[in-house]
C-alpha cells in the first residue's frame, strides 16, 4: 500500500456532505415545559469554513514513519498514545498510583475490560445515539453496543437495592436546557479511557447534556477520590440532530471474542 506521503496518511475521506450553514434554530420544549432532547445525535456539524457537498479530509501526521516500511500502524499507535498523554486534560491520578496507571496503559491490548466484549461503561460510552423522553423519565440508546439506559426524571433518589453494575445507577434532572444526570453504584471492571484510566466502585459521574437548536453538548464530569486527585470532566462533544430516516438505529453484530489467545504484540487496540 502506498501512502500519501513520508509523514502524514490519510485515513478518513468523507464526499458529499449534506446539510446548509444557517442560524441555529430555536430549542424546541416538550409539553411538560422541558428541553425536547428526542431524535437520532451523532451527525457531527459541519466545521465553519466547510460548505454543503464539501469533501473533508482527516490527515494524521506520523512523524518520523517510514510508510513504506512495516512500522505504520505501530507508528499510528505511538502516535495515538503519545498525543493522549501530551493531552491537557485528562484525569489526574495520585503520585502512588502513576506507575500502575502506566503499566495498565501498556498493557492496554490484554487488559482493558473493553477489549473482551465487557460494556465500556459510563462515562467512557459516550453520549447516547438515540434519546427517548417521556415525563418523568429518559432512555438513552446506544447503536455500538445495544445497550440502553433508563434514567427517572421524577425526582426519585438513588436505589439502596441495586448491585453494582458496568452503568451504574442513574437518576436525572433538568437545569433549564440542559440533562443533569446522576451516576453511582458502578462496579470496577470498566476504564475511563483506553490509557490504563481505572476507577474504583467508589467513582460519582454526571453527566450533562444541553441542547441549543438542533445541537447536544454532552459532558461527563469524574469523581473518584480513592483515586484520582481533583474531579475530571471530559472535553465536551457536540452531537447534531438528524433529520434522515436512513439514521436510524439498527441492532448492531454481537461482540464475540477470539482475539485475545493470539495476541502477539502489546499495541493498543
Amino acid at each position: 500500500m502506498r501512502l500519501a506521503s513520508a509523514t502524514t496518511v490519510a485515513v478518513m475521506l468523507v464526499s458529499g456532505i449534506a446539510g446548509a450553514q444557517s442560524p441555529a434554530p430555536a430549542t424546541p420544549h416538550a409539553a411538560d415545559g422541558k428541553v425536547d432532547l428526542n431524535g437520532i445525535w451523532g451527525v457531527a456539524p459541519l466545521p465553519a469554513a466547510v460548505k454543503p457537498g464539501d469533501s473533508v479530509r482527516w490527515l494524521l501526521p506520523l512523524k518520523g514513519v517510514d510508510p513504506e516500511g512495516n512500522d505504520v500502524f505501530k507508528g499510528l499507535d505511538r502516535v495515538q498514545v503519545n498525543a493522549r498523554a501530551a493531552a491537557p486534560n485528562k484525569p489526574e491520578y495520585k503520585p502512588e498510583l502513576l506507575a500502575k496507571v502506566k503499566e495498565f496503559s501498556d498493557r492496554q491490548g490484554v487488559l482493558d475490560p473493553a477489549f473482551y466484549c465487557k460494556p465500556q461503561g459510563v462515562p467512557r460510552m459516550g453520549p447516547p445515539t438515540q434519546i427517548v423522553q417521556t415525563p418523568g423519565q429518559v432512555v438513552f440508546l446506544y447503536s455500538a453496543s445495544n445497550l440502553f439506559r433508563v434514567i427517572p426524571t421524577d425526582g426519585r433518589p438513588h436505589r439502596a437495592d441495586a448491585d453494582p453494575s458496568y452503568m451504574g445507577d442513574s437518576i436525572g434532572r433538568f437545569e433549564g436546557d440542559t440533562l443533569v444526570v446522576d451516576v453511582t453504584n458502578f462496579n470496577d471492571d470498566t476504564w475511563l479511557a483506553s490509557d490504563g484510566y481505572f476507577h474504583t466502585e467508589k467513582m460519582h459521574v454526571v453527566e450533562r447534556l444541553t441542547r441549543r437548536g438542533d445541537v447536544l453538548t454532552y459532558t461527563a464530569t469524574v469523581d473518584d477520590p480513592d483515586v484520582l486527585v481533583k474531579p475530571w470532566t471530559s472535553a465536551p462533544r457536540a452531537l447534531k440532530l438528524s433529520t434522515s430516516m436512513s439514521d436510524a438505529l439498527l441492532e448492531a453484530p454481537p461482540c464475540v471474542e477470539h482475539d485475545a489467545p493470539h495476541i502477539v504484540t502489546l499495541d493498543h487496540h
